[in-house]
């Protein structure tokens, strides 16, 4: 196993653990959205009843036993209609909150994927720079081992102008912010 792979699973994992957190959210704000509808709607119906009891109130010309039950009725529908616009307001508030946190997650997954394409990049950079050392070396010959073939001058000029190219956009890259 290279470094690389010990960084990519590093990667893999983080990226796991926020899809699992993301999902658990995304359920989480399926049932909260339930709630502020059921709120919501609590909040329209107590909303209209009250307005109902003000009109009957407002026209109301009957006993006074009569004007009390429906001022009753009045203060009622005014106390359920407040309950019910601020909890619907605390759970709209509470899906805001859901909703940010999915977007700070989904943020870093995708930072995530883009730091997994880089070391992807960076790995095989590396490996490419491993074969062609190995290559060169190869055609250099070592102290140890004769050159096997006539040497071939032009394939060991394009193997160092190749050598020479990931050098310069492995710098390229490094200038630019981006590690291989």
């Amino acid at each position: 196993m290279d470094n690389y792979e010990g960084f990519i699973e590093r990667l893999d994992s983080a990226t796991a653990n926020l899809e699992r957190r993301r999902d658990l959210l995304d359920k989480s704000l399926d049932v909260v959205q339930v709630l502020f509808k059921q709120n919501n709607t609590g909040l329209q119906l107590w909303s209209q009843r009250r307005g109902r009891v003000s009109q009957l109130l407002d026209r109301y010309s009957g006993k006074p036993a009569g004007y009390r039950a429906l001022s009753e009725l009045n203060d009622a529908a005014v106390r359920m209609e407040t309950l019910f616009r601020n909890r619907t307001r605390r759970i709209d508030e509470y899906i805001a909150d859901i909703r940010e946190r999915s977007n700070v997650i989904d943020k870093s997954l995708v930072d995530l994927e883009k730091s997994r394409a880089k070391l992807h990049s960076s790995r095989v950079v590396s490996q490419d720079r491993e074969n062609l050392n190995r290559a060169i070396a190869e055609l250099s010959g070592t102290p140890d081992r004769a050159i096997s073939a006539v040497p071939d001058a032009g394939l060991r000029d394009a193997l160092q102008e190749a050598r020479e190219a990931i050098i310069l956009a492995e710098a390229l890259l490094e200038v630019k912010g981006i590690q291989p």
